[in-house]
């Protein structure tokens, strides 16, 4: 998760961090098979149902008396900056603003999919009750369907303000994809930097063709876009210095000390100061650790906070993120954490997985996204169809599931068996938000 929910963390006086904690800090996550843990965020937006428009932070009935609604009516702890009520956290789970009102909802780390799956659709659940449901529809889908991005407010965090100020130099299409874009992602847990690299790059090369699967963003201002995910698209535009499939590491070689160098090279996007986000005017965080700014050093905290600045495909902290995915309806985004336990904590099928990603070249991983981004399941990729690669994997992650498990999975097999998933053949408003409803 990107929220710290302890401004106290940041304290001024804490012990500097050094070059040598700053790959420590990789290696401290590795943990035994039995204390592997999965977590997952789904994303998604309030909608105006009658006009498709995005509900605002700050009007009557908007995000913020909904943020109210939950804590007041189902125990949600409030978490403020300065006056403005930006998360709720309970019993570890965490929900969170996005820059454009999208709703985050973070699980704790569980063992069993059980768990995550019971914990959305309580959330949904709750989300649904504290909202007057002939006005807003709550949508999970990659890109919002009718509003227009210039047309969505940024909402109040102070990170959120300084990402806005310095990212739209870097990339055509920053501001689409803080306020317009959403996502499901999956956390997981590694034994030591080898199984951390193998999974990593397992998760890097075959999560294109996984995320086939779930594309759903075809729709922008009401229009068609002619993308099976307009998501995939905008995140092709990013700053190529902090998102992508991370060829260059790929190719050099992979393994802590490569990321965490690619790390300290990537400009900071801000400085947590005097609890406030500020510009970091460019500043890498090598250039922090060495130099120093106005006289301060960076602390251990500064580091994490660094490390949920970039936005790679698959992200390393002291835990690996799967972050590629379109946001979808639960029954669909369970599929994402199933996929990926399946896949990366069975060590069998993780063999046959690391066998599959050994094949594809690091430098074929940018065709691949844009292929799957414009044509979803009717991409090819070496003579096959990726309906024809998705349908392995997920026959391969099955095999890494309890049958119990392997059953979030059903509604992914469908998809990938020809049945069109109900949001592809809608055209009408009303229609398309029926159809992405959460």
């Amino acid at each position: 998760m990107s929220v710290h929910l302890a401004a106290d963390s940041f304290v001024a006086d804490a012990e500097p961090v050094c070059l040598a904690d700053t790959l420590d800090y990789f290696h401290a996550g590795g943990k035994p098979r039995a204390a592997w843990r999965v977590g997952a965020e789904f994303e998604k937006f309030a909608l105006d149902r009658g006009t498709g428009r995005a509900i605002t932070y700050g009007e009557p009935g908007g995000i913020r008396d909904i943020l109210h609604g939950l804590a007041k009516r189902f125990g949600w702890q409030p978490h403020h900056e300065g006056e403005h009520l930006t998360a709720l956290s309970r019993a570890g789970c965490v929900v969170s603003l996005e820059p454009g009102g999208q709703v985050e909802f973070s699980t704790p780390a569980v063992e069993h999919l059980d768990d995550v799956a019971r914990e959305l659709y309580r959330h949904r659940d709750e989300l649904r009750a504290v909202v007057d449901p002939t006005r807003i529809v709550w949508v999970a889908v990659g890109v919002t369907p009718f509003a227009r991005v210039e047309s969505i407010p940024l909402g109040p965090r102070r990170r959120h303000a300084v990402m806005a100020e310095y990212l739209p130099s870097r990339s055509p299409t920053a501001l689409a994809m803080m306020k317009g874009t959403a996502s499901t992602q999956a956390a997981f847990d590694y034994a030591d930097e080898a199984d951390a690299v193998r999974k990593f790059t397992v998760a890097l090369k075959l999560g294109p063709l996984f995320n086939a699967l779930l594309v759903n963003s075809q729709y922008v201002r009401g229009e068609p876009s002619g993308c099976a995910s307009y998501r995939g698209r905008i995140w092709q535009g990013m700053d190529p210095d902090r998102s992508g499939p991370l060829v260059a590491l790929l190719d050099q070689g992979l393994d802590f000390e490569s990321y965490r160098d690619y790390l300290l090279d990537v400009p900071m996007l801000f400085l947590f100061r005097d609890g406030d986000y500020r510009p970091a005017d460019g500043r890498t965080f090598r250039d922090y650790l060495t130099h120093g700014i106005d006289g301060r050093y960076p602390t251990p905290a500064e580091w994490e906070l660094h490390l949920t600045t970039v936005f790679p495909d698959v992200r390393l902290k002291n835990f690996l993120e799967v972050r590629g995915a379109d946001a979808t309806p639960p029954a669909l985004a369970l599929g994402v954490p199933a996929f990926w336990k399946g896949l990366l904590y069975d060590p069998d099928t993780l063999a046959h997985a690391d066998d599959i990603a050994r094949s594809i070249p690091p430098d074929d991983l940018p065709a691949i996204c844009e292929s799957v981004s414009r044509h979803g399941l009717n991409a090819t990729y070496a003579g096959r169809s990726v309906r024809t690669w998705a349908r392995e994997l997920l026959t391969l992650a099955a095999r890494g599931l309890a049958n119990q498990e392997a059953a979030y999975l059903e509604p992914l097999h469908k998809v990938a068996s020809h049945e069109p998933t109900p949001h592809v053949e809608h055209f009408g408003r009303a229609a398309i938000l029926a159809s992405l409803e959460y």
